[in-house]
């Protein structure tokens, strides 16, 4: 494998490429359109890439928190590794990170809503599966818990 490392991007080149491979990942294979792989949480957001020596993107992850009354909240979204780089620890190394994130600010808990497929690739980093989510994709979707503390 070539040397990959990881960032975060910081311009308007690099955020592009960043929500296009979020699109050409997440979204086009369900026919949806661009535009679809962005929320208003964005700029509230700690974001990470996975990048070739290049500066192609081979990873993307997001981290983003909420606040209820009891706890500080944190929901990854939008991970997504290319196929040809899956199952080399770079999706896991790119968890760690926005997990390292979110207990750096003292986060109690993270959650996500996972695709069928991605359910035991989160098992394996601990993250426990609690049923089945509604979701506006047309994908079955489950909530995902880990404790930070």
């Amino acid at each position: 494998m070539p040397p990959l490392h990881y960032d975060t991007p910081t311009n308007n080149e690099q955020w592009q490429a960043y929500y296009d491979f979020r699109w050409q990942q997440l979204r086009a294979p369900l026919g949806l359109a661009a535009g679809t792989e962005r929320d208003a949480l964005e700029a509230q957001a700690y974001h990470r890439v996975c990048l070739t020596e290049d500066h192609n993107i081979v990873a993307v992850g997001r981290i983003h928190f909420e606040t209820s009354k009891q706890q500080q909240l944190a929901r990854i979204r939008y991970m997504a590794v290319a196929s040809e780089y899956q199952k080399q620890g770079i999706g896991r190394a790119l968890v760690a990170q926005l997990l390292e994130h979110a207990q750096g600010l003292s986060v109690a808990e993270c959650y996500l809503h996972a695709r069928e497929q991605a359910c035991g690739f989160y098992q394996a980093l601990g993250f426990e599966l609690k049923g089945h989510v509604p979701s506006a994709l047309d994908q079955p979707h489950f909530l995902m818990r880990l404790g930070l503390r």
